[in-house]
């Protein structure tokens, strides 16, 4: 619906091809599983870092930090504290945004591995660290 190529026999075999690789690949699974480590793993630095993380919420690959109020590292910047801390992850070498004034997003693809996404995580604890 309002795009140009939505719904075309080329598209939907397309669709149905990725379904199929989801469902080969255990890639649901995998989002499920995984981003329950990456969770347990960011609510253990929102645990150590209450100054800079408030919370974290989400299910499978869909996750989001909500940021504290006030972080020092922020002020005076004249930019909302989700786009300071995702301007840091890129210079980290974490590719998402921000969702809002005080939440960062983070929705990797689905066939991301154990390793990748433990190497993303101590990416985002180095700029937690560096931010406290």
């Amino acid at each position: 619906h309002a795009t140009t190529y939505g719904g075309t026999p080329l598209v939907c075999a397309v669709a149905n091809r990725i379904f199929e690789v989801i469902e080969r690949d255990r890639l649901a699974d995998n989002a499920r599983d995984t981003g329950a480590s990456m969770k347990a793993e960011l609510e253990q630095l929102a645990a150590q870092y209450p100054q800079v993380i408030r919370s974290v919420r989400g299910l499978g690959y869909m996750l989001g930090i909500e940021l504290a109020e006030n972080i020092p590292a922020f002020a005076n910047t004249g930019k909302v504290a989700s786009l300071n801390f995702v301007n840091r992850l890129h210079e980290a070498g974490v590719l998402t945004v921000p969702s809002g004034a005080q939440v960062v997003r983070f929705l990797p693809a689905l066939n991301l591995t154990r390793a990748e996404a433990a190497e993303g995580v101590a990416l985002i604890a180095g700029v937690v660290r560096a931010v406290a």
